[in-house]
């Protein structure tokens, strides 16, 4: 049995877009979903960093990289979607080793 443990992917600022990087470590992550129990629940939340951008441009941000990383697990690499479940934070403080980068991203979390 595999166990899944967060899966952090970064973004560039304010883009959405995932990057082939990102879309390798969803390949991954989708393999540990897909093999794990078929009633987990995966919280995908979407962040960007609160230093740039409007407060609804964030809002906005979050949502749309939430939504991309869960096209992603669901269209290419086929995750049942009733699996998952998107969240989004709008624009956040540094979350992680006081680098803004770090906060341009979607965590997702086994519930």
């Amino acid at each position: 049995m595999m166990i899944s443990s967060d899966n952090l992917v970064s973004f560039i600022i304010n883009k959405s877009a995932l990057t082939n990087e990102a879309r390798a470590n969803l390949g991954l992550l989708a393999e540990i979903i897909k093999s794990g129990d078929p009633e987990a629940v995966y919280t995908i939340t979407g962040y960007a960093d609160a230093g740039t951008g409007s407060s609804k441009g964030n809002e906005r941000l979050s949502q749309e990289r939430a939504q991309n990383v869960y096209n992603c697990l669901v269209k290419e690499f086929g995750v049942n979607e009733k699996q998952l479940r998107i969240d989004y934070k709008g624009g956040v403080d540094n979350m992680f080793y006081n680098d803004p980068r770090l906060s341009r991203a979607v965590i997702t979390r086994g519930e």
